[in-house]
């Protein structure tokens, strides 16, 4: 329960940032609103704003579509305009490869 925060979308983007606990890595800022350069809003669901990195959680449920699939593209695009690292996820790398999850994030934040 120490770990519970409302801001989670999903149960998902929860066990992904137990992971993260986990594995030790600092916490990540959760659903924040980054302006891009044409003043777009996003919301990133992890961020580590000193190292400009984003994690996004991506599900098929709901970003397997044509539509889903090209604001994707286009987020991470204007995400990485703006001088963001943006770090794809999906349920295996949670649940089957946590591990090499954690490393990956770990090695973005230390290359920041």
């Amino acid at each position: 329960m120490e770990h519970a925060d409302g801001r989670a979308e999903s149960p998902m983007e929860s066990e992904a940032r137990l992971v993260f606990i986990d594995g030790g890595l600092p916490l990540p800022e959760l659903q924040s609103e980054i302006v891009d350069r044409g003043g777009a809003l996003w919301r990133a669901d992890f961020l580590w704003s000193a190292s400009k990195l984003v994690a996004e959680y991506d599900s098929m449920q709901w970003h397997a579509s044509p539509e889903a699939l090209r604001h994707d593209r286009m987020k991470t695009a204007r995400l990485q305009e703006c001088g963001y690292r943006v770090v794809p996820l999906v349920v295996d790398d949670v649940r089957r490869w946590p591990g090499e999850l954690v490393a990956r994030i770990a090695s973005h934040l230390s290359a920041a």
